[in-house]
C-alpha cells in the first residue's frame, strides 16, 4: 500500500510593535463627548445648583453622589473665573457652599475636599472669617454685605446648617490613547 507523504509548511511572519500609552488631562477638542451635568469653566468642570438650597453636609453628600466634591479654589485664577461665570449668568446674587471649613480645627479653614489650607487670604471678604456667634464653620461665596456698593465679594464663614446653593467640582477627565509603532 502506498502512502503519500504530505509536508506542511507554515510561514510565520513576526512583527514587533512598540505600544506607548498616553494619558492626558482633559478631553480632546475633536470629540463630541458631553460633560453634562458639569460645565467647563477655565480648566475645571463644575455643577452649579441654582435652585435647591441645602445645608453644608447635605450639599457635600449631593456632590459626592455625582462623583464630585464641593468646590475648592486652588488658585486665584480659578476663583476669578468661577466668580465671573456667576456674574455673567446673573446667578451671583445668592451664596454657594464651598468645601471650606474649620470643623476639624477652629480658626484654621481648610478645603475639606482635598485637605489643603485656604492660603488665599485675598479671597476672604474683609473681616472674615469671624466665627460670628461662635458657630460659623463652613465657607460660602460670593459673599457681600447688602450695603456694600463696591462690588466686593469674598468668602464668608457661616453656620453649616444654613441652607445655601452649592457648587460641585468634578475631577479632571482623562484621555487615554495609544501610539502603536
Amino acid at each position: 500500500m502506498f502512502r503519500p507523504i504530505v509536508f506542511l509548511s507554515l510561514l510565520v511572519v513576526s512583527m514587533t510593535y512598540n505600544i506607548k500609552p498616553l494619558i492626558k488631562d482633559g478631553l480632546p477638542g475633536f470629540t463630541d463627548i458631553t460633560t453634562a451635568p458639569f460645565l467647563k469653566i477655565g480648566e475645571g468642570y463644575y455643577y452649579i445648583e441654582t435652585q435647591l438650597e441645602k445645608n453644608w453636609y447635605d450639599a457635600y453628600e449631593t456632590c459626592r453622589l455625582i462623583g464630585a466634591e464641593l468646590i475648592a479654589f486652588d488658585s486665584i485664577k480659578e476663583w476669578e473665573l468661577v466668580n465671573q461665570y456667576l456674574r455673567d449668568m446673573k446667578i451671583a446674587n445668592q451664596p454657594y457652599w464651598t468645601s471650606g471649613t474649620d470643623l476639624a480645627n477652629q480658626g484654621k479653614h481648610l478645603w475639606f475636599s482635598n485637605g489643603l489650607s485656604n492660603i488665599f487670604n485675598e479671597i476672604w471678604y474683609p473681616g472674615e472669617p469671624n466665627n460670628e456667634g461662635g458657630n460659623e464653620h463652613c465657607d460660602e461665596f460670593p459673599f457681600h454685605l447688602g450695603n456694600d456698593t463696591s462690588g466686593r465679594t469674598g468668602l464668608n464663614d457661616k453656620n453649616c446648617y444654613e441652607k445655601r446653593r452649592y457648587i460641585c467640582e468634578a475631577p479632571q477627565p482623562k484621555t487615554a490613547s495609544f501610539i502603536i509603532w
